[in-house]
């Protein structure tokens, strides 16, 4: 067995309560097991996003809490010449659904991508490529 690292964390109420749901919904050995599985996924986004080359298509999928809509509409402005169609709804608990149709470089879409992820109200962003 290879060895490990120990590290120390800090997470807020919230995120501790996610990792201890996490960890007792998939069965996983502890917190630690629930962290890596994390780290796994996140590590799988980052090979999925690193083979968007060249022109790219898809669909980008965003959930976020509606009070924040104003910095995401900004950051849609930046970019409408890579969007084609945006769809917005008003969800339940003040949260916002955006399905966004896309065509263009792929260093444009990371860029909106990257625009989206340090919205503090980002719950969910998903790239699709078609």
């Amino acid at each position: 067995m290879r060895k490990m690292a120990v590290i120390s964390v800090s997470l807020n109420d919230k995120n501790l309560e996610v990792l201890d749901k996490m960890e007792k919904e998939l069965g996983l050995a502890g917190r630690s097991e629930a962290i890596r599985a994390c780290l796994r996924a996140a590590e799988a986004e980052l090979k999925e996003r690193a083979s968007l080359i060249g022109e790219v298509e898809g669909v980008l999928i965003t959930v976020h809490r509606k009070r924040d809509e104003q910095s995401f509409e900004e950051s849609v402005h930046h970019h409408t010449d890579i969007i084609s169609t945006q769809l917005h709804s008003h969800l339940k608990n003040g949260k916002c659904l955006d399905v966004i149709l896309i065509k263009g470089s792929a260093d444009s879409v990371k860029s909106l991508m990257d625009e989206f992820h340090k919205e503090k109200d980002l719950e969910y962003l998903k790239f699709i490529q078609s």
